[in-house]
Order: structure tokens, then sequence, then C-alpha cells
């Protein structure tokens, strides 16, 4: 009797499972049609209904990536990575979330999965090329923040030297003061001697003509 109801109950565990999936399997099925059909909208839609699934999380991550939708497809590979305990299909997940932030241009989070990806498969050379062309990216990145400081660096003593040897506004070099002095001190002096001229002039008496 105790044995006709642990088969029952397993049975009825087994078909409470089957029940769970069958939704799952029929999005799954519906969306790979689509996506084999190239309609990325309707096939995304359908794997969004098993998303729960890590089959329907990467499989919507593909969705996304081929509507170049690169940010949503790198947390559905994320998600698909963290659903499964299965070192080949996290390896496919981590392997296409480098795929999508390399599309992203961020070039170190890409080394990282493609890393992570390769100690779930060692023997995977399709990823072991991407590394290398991720590692290659990140270099050339970095070598052009270095060049850039450099340049930043170089010019700014050539634009403060610029700037010391162009004169203030409203500043006077001083000969130029000098001369404008001495100008001034000359018509001054040119001034002072009408003055006294006209001075003289004004004391003469009228000349006087004889009659």
């Amino acid at each position: 009797m105790k044995r006709s109801l642990l088969f029952l109950s397993l049975l009825s565990l087994a078909l409470s499972m089957n029940a769970q999936q069958r939704p799952a399997d029929s999005a799954l099925r519906k969306g790979n049609m689509a996506y084999k059909k190239g309609r990325m909208d309707e096939a995304a839609k359908a794997y969004e209904q098993a998303a729960a699934d890590e089959r329907g999380s990467f499989n919507l991550g593909n969705a996304l990536y081929r509507q170049e939708k690169f940010g949503d497809a790198q947390q559905r590979y994320e998600g698909a990575a963290a659903a499964t305990k299965d070192a080949n299909a996290q390896s496919r997940a981590l392997h296409n979330l480098g795929n999508s932030w390399m599309q992203q241009q961020k070039y170190e989070e890409a080394v990282n999965a493609y890393k992570q990806a390769l100690r779930r498969q060692p023997a995977d050379e399709e990823t072991r090329y991407n590394l290398a062309y991720a590692q290659k990216k990140l270099q050339q990145e970095e070598q052009k923040k270095k060049q850039d400081q450099q340049q930043d660096q170089q010019q700014q003593p050539q634009e403060q030297k610029q700037d010391q040897q162009q004169p203030k506004p409203n500043e006077i070099d001083k000969q130029d003061a000098e001369r404008m002095l001495e100008a001034m001190e000359q018509q001054e002096k040119n001034t002072q001697d009408k003055v006294r001229g006209k001075a003289k002039a004004a004391t003469r008496k009228p000349i006087e003509k004889d009659w």
C-alpha cells in the first residue's frame, strides 16, 4: 500500500512538472519557428513567455541581439547563464554575453565574459578567437587613452606660454609709456610757451600811427 502511494505521489509530481514545462516548450517551439523565418519581434514575444527557462532566456537574448538591442540581450544572457548549472549551456550564454558587450564597445566586460566561457569549455576555439579579438580591442582603447592624456599634458604648457606672451587688455609697454609721457610734457611745454607769448602781446601798447 505504501509503495502504491509513493508511486502515485511520484507520478503526480511528474505530471505536474510536465504540465509546467508544456507552456514553456510550446512557447519555445513557436519562438523557434518565428526566429527561423526572421520574424524577430514575434520570436521575442514567444520567448518572453518561456523566459523563466534557461532556453527561453537564451533564445530571447538571441532574438534581441538580432534586433540590435544589445543591452537587453546582455541581460538575458546573464539570466540564462545564472539559470542553469550545465557547463555547456553556461558557456554558450557567456559566449553570447561577450558578443553583446563587444557590440556596446565594452571590451573589458567582453574579455571577462569570454574568459568565464572558456573556463567552462576550454576547447571552444570560437570563444578563444573572440577573446583574443576583445583583448586586442581593449589594448588599442587603453593605448588611445594614454596618447590622449599625453597630448593634453603637452598642449597645456604651450597654451599657458602663449597666454603669458599676450599683453593683457589696456596694458601698456614701459617704453611706450615713457614715450607718451615725453610727448605729453612736450605738448604741455608748447602750450605754456603759447600762453606766455599771448600774454606778452597783450601787454604791449598799441602802435600809434602818425597822421
